[in-house]
């Protein structure tokens, strides 16, 4: 990174100091920004999925210059979990596959956003960094079958109360939101947050996605102050 590149990254990175607007929707609740993700997407808050987890590493972290990474979308049926878009949750969401991941400091090494489609699968959040305070945590389980998604999802922000309400969400997807590529859109047709319906809008997220020749696959994605990085199973 040049001098140019690392001070637009430090600057960023103080500007959204303090801040953490939860992605899509109702999950805004018990933030420090009731802004939403719309209100500031941040397109470069940071760098990719850095994470203790070593199989992580191997699957194609962001760090990883891997000449076997190709675009999401690529030909990998029947080497992964059928993706299931009826499943037994609220907007038939799938269960949680992995346990909370803590957050973490921001990864100023790789801080743009590639778009990228993302490829059928189930996925669930391995890592998680926050631009402010790093107390808390982030638990998704995302399924993608075409233009159709469902996302289970709780936050913790780190406050005394503890994790917030389980939300659940279903709808469509579309890439190049806004006219540029990297961006996302979330429209949510059925959206509930713990034993609530919900009225969630639609989300326009900076996002990027990569599958290896041996079909592990990665989808992070940023809000105002946060990225996640998940992985399909």
């Amino acid at each position: 990174m040049n001098r140019t590149s690392a001070w637009v990254v430090a600057a960023t990175l103080v500007a959204v100091a303090g801040m953490f607007a939860v992605a899509c929707g109702e999950d805004t609740q018990a933030t420090e920004d009731p802004g939403g993700a719309d209100a500031a997407s941040p397109g470069k808050d940071g760098g990719g999925g850095s994470s203790d987890d070593d199989d992580d590493a191997s699957r194609g972290g962001p760090s990883e210059e891997d000449d076997d990474e190709a675009d999401a979308g690529d030909s990998c049926v029947g080497e992964y979990t059928a993706p299931n878009l009826q499943n037994t949750g609220p907007c038939g969401t799938t269960p949680f596959g992995e346990p909370a991941a803590a957050f973490g400091p921001v990864d100023t090494t790789d801080p743009d956003y590639k778009g990228t489609t993302l490829a059928d699968g189930v996925y669930d959040a391995i890592n998680a960094e926050r631009g402010s305070a790093l107390a808390g945590s982030w638990r998704e389980t995302l399924v993608i079958k075409g233009n159709r998604f469902t996302r289970v999802r709780q936050v913790d922000t780190g406050s005394a109360s503890g994790p917030g309400a389980v939300s659940y969400r279903a709808g469509t997807l579309e890439y190049g939101a806004n006219g540029e590529p990297q961006q996302i859109r979330f429209t949510y047709d059925c959206a509930q947050t713990g034993d609530n319906v919900v009225d969630a809008g639609v989300d326009n997220l900076p996002s990027d996605a990569i599958v290896e020749s041996d079909c592990s696959a990665r989808f992070r994605y940023g809000a105002s102050g946060i990225r996640v990085t998940l992985r399909r199973r």
